[in-house]
């Protein structure tokens, strides 16, 4: 049996995506995947500009107008490609978060099989799905209620402290809807449990009962994660490959990490009794009997 731990926690998350290194390999694995056709698109499109750049510096004001000049042929592709890479993103990223739910609640699993995770996430990726948009459609309201106000004719004194108490509002209505999206994932992969919506409503309440707890991950994992997988993007200096490479291997770990934070702890393995076992105090050795059925 494993002994109950304080739900979240930074460290259950740590210890969890060691024990599921390979899963954070098929993370870092799978994103390099979806997104190196991103660099190439960048790479073949922009190739031609930059070789023309001139040697020398450019005059003030000139990068701009050669950042706009290189950009423009980029746009619709980039867009297209950028766009495909997301989508791809988004259904491998709940693919394993299910799987990992239905891996870790299961009593009969005590391995780590990468090839099971997954198997489990399959089977009710669509269950997960619906959970997602739910939490996508929310933040889209989110962000639209909070900016509405700013298109009004507003003094222009105002102006300023509204759109930072909207963006201020939008960081932390967002960081409540994913990480009611997130507890309520593993809420979801409780027995007889289907309605999406049900259990984002729970993960919320259950974020707003342990909010110090929720957060406390986030800022542990979920925000070096981040900057971790876009810092690569930004990165134009010696060895960039292997920069990329590392940044988001890291990155994966702490993505595992940061979902394993919220899972519960570990069911009891159900214990089949043998019956050549020496009977315990409560158990019997008596045959039953017609009797005993009425």
């Amino acid at each position: 049996m494993v002994s109950p731990h304080v739900f979240p926690s930074a460290v259950v998350g740590f210890r969890g995506a060691a024990r599921l290194h390979s899963l954070v390999a098929a993370v870092w694995l799978v994103s390099i995947v979806i997104f190196v056709p991103v660099q190439a698109v960048v790479q073949v499109t922009t190739g031609p500009a930059r070789a023309n750049l001139p040697a020398a510096g450019l005059g003030a004001g000139e990068d701009m107008v050669v950042f706009v000049e290189v950009m423009r042929p980029l746009v619709v592709p980039l867009a297209v490609t950028l766009g495909f890479g997301c989508l791809m993103f988004f259904a491998w990223w709940i693919l394993w978060h299910a799987g990992t739910v239905r891996w870790w609640l299961d009593t009969a699993e005590t391995q780590v099989r990468l090839a099971g995770i997954l198997g489990k996430g399959l089977a009710v990726w669509w269950r997960y799905a619906r959970l997602a948009l739910i939490a996508l459609i929310l933040q889209v309201i989110v962000m639209i209620s909070f900016w509405i106000p700013l298109r009004a004719d507003i003094e222009a004194r105002l102006v300023l402290p509204l759109l930072m108490g909207a963006s201020v509002l939008t960081v932390v209505a967002t960081a409540f809807v994913w990480l009611a999206a997130l507890r309520g994932g593993w809420l979801l992969g409780e027995p007889d449990r289907r309605s999406a919506l049900a259990a984002w409503v729970r993960g919320l309440w259950a974020v707003l009962r342990q909010p110090v707890r929720s957060v406390l991950p986030l800022f542990v994992w979920a925000l070096p994660g981040l900057v971790l997988l876009v810092l690569p993007l930004l990165y134009d200096g010696p060895a960039a490959a292997v920069f990329v490479l590392v940044a988001w291997l890291v990155s994966a770990f702490c993505w595992v990490a940061f979902h394993m934070s919220y899972a519960p702890p570990k069911p009891a393995e159900k214990r089949t009794v043998s019956p050549l076992e020496p009977p315990g105090p409560f158990t019997t050795t008596r045959f039953p009997t017609l009797h005993d059925n009425r």
